[in-house]
């Protein structure tokens, strides 16, 4: 498991790309942290004059201009900017969340799909010895044609059901390989247990540590923040930037180049556009995004305590089958051929015995798969990993 998140993480397509949006967005920082966000301005001017007495002469001028920031512009555009980039973090984490639990989904269904592709491998190699022990029990004349053609007909199915299981096995298999971008033709043999300690949740544990981790609800509160620093930023840019400027003159005269030195500075004046449409905006998508952040407290809350019911109910089916069941029915599946063989069971007991063992163990199985699926379902909703002190 670890291998193949480890894997997922370096890998996965779907997470590379969200991983680059952070990328993106750490550019638009780098942006904002420039000294000044206006390159400065160089011009020139150049024409010919025509002086008194038919002469001619030269005039020509350049200036240097430069836009200032002022009332702290750059400061507000660098804590906008970092407040973006720690929710586009967020939001990576978030979908780093839900792709570590597909594959752990996929992972454990997989373990499960190969769990029951090797039960009925057994049952099938069972069925056959049966098959076996029935044509020659026929030729000794200790059992009627009836029971030979009849324990040939379960060996078909049992063989009929090992290819479905095999078949959906290597759905999964491929499934996973898509998750860790890995080449279908590619070698991958999954390893670990299904079988695990159950462990107790608190409700209220688990829904406070959901409100500490969730990444999409942090990246909701840093959306709040981002907008409340954008809107700071645009109050800044109601005071408008000076332009200062410097130029040097010279002009063609009767008596020789007249020679001027000089500097200027433009303020433009904020009569008509003083940011009222971007505010009024802003204080709306404030709102927005509270409400937004209020919903997604509702959403995680609910997703926590859907996944801990659902994890209940699969740890105590658990649990019931290792205390109740499984042993038992482990231990008279090893005693039913021995005791087929010897005639102590007839083949129509043995049919219903074996089916009802192998229906335990299939059953229990499924239970298995559906306690790892519930499992991981719960460690998404909460958005970290159970072990991480959350347990009663």
């Amino acid at each position: 498991m670890e291998r193949a998140l480890e894997i997922a993480r370096a890998s996965n397509p779907g997470l590379l790309a969200a991983r680059q949006e952070a990328e993106i967005t750490h550019g638009r920082l780098i942006k904002a942290e420039y000294l000044n966000q206006f390159n400065p301005e160089i011009s020139g001017e150049g024409g010919q004059r025509r002086l008194g007495g038919g002469g001619s002469g030269s005039d020509y001028s350049v200036a240097v201009s430069q836009e200032l920031e002022v009332a702290g512009q750059r400061g507000k555009r660098i804590e906008e900017a970092r407040a973006n980039l720690e929710r586009v973090e967020q939001l990576v984490r978030d979908r780093t969340r839900l792709i570590e639990a597909e594959v752990k989904g996929t992972f454990f269904a997989t373990l499960a799909r190969r769990q029951r592709r090797d039960l009925l491998q057994r049952v099938e190699v069972l069925n056959q010895r049966v098959r076996d022990a029935s044509q020659a029990r026929v030729k000794a004349g200790e059992s009627p044609v009836m029971e030979a053609n009849l324990a040939e007909i379960r060996f078909g199915q049992s063989r009929k059901e090992t290819l479905v299981a095999e078949k959906n096995y290597t759905a999964a298999l491929l499934d996973l390989k898509r998750l860790l971008n890995v080449p279908p033709e590619a070698t991958l043999d999954p390893s670990g247990a299904l079988r695990t300690s159950p462990t107790a949740y608190v409700l209220q544990t688990l829904i406070d540590k959901a409100r500490e981790a969730r990444p999409d609800l942090l990246a909701g509160q840093r959306e709040v923040g981002r907008v409340d620093a954008e809107t700071a930023l645009i109050r800044r840019l109601i005071i408008p930037n000076p332009t200062l400027e410097g130029f040097y003159r010279e002009e063609a005269g009767a008596e020789g180049p007249e020679r001027i030195v000089g500097g200027g500075i433009r303020i433009p004046l904020p009569l008509f556009d003083r940011r009222q449409g971007e505010l009024l905006a802003l204080a709306g998508r404030r709102r927005q995004a509270q409400f937004e952040v209020d919903a997604t407290v509702r959403t995680v809350e609910k997703e926590v305590a859907d996944a801990l019911q659902s994890y209940e109910a699969a740890r105590r089916e658990v649990e019931i089958f290792e205390q109740d069941i499984l042993e038992r029915a482990e231990e008279n599946f090893r005693f039913i051929e021995i005791a087929y063989r010897a005639g102590k069971l007839d083949f129509f007991q043995f049919v219903v015995v074996q089916n009802d063992l192998v229906g335990a163990q299939l059953s229990y199985l499924e239970s298995l798969a559906a306690f790892r699926e519930a499992e991981v379902s719960l460690e998404r909703a909460v958005g970290v990993p159970l072990e991480t002190g959350v347990s009663r």
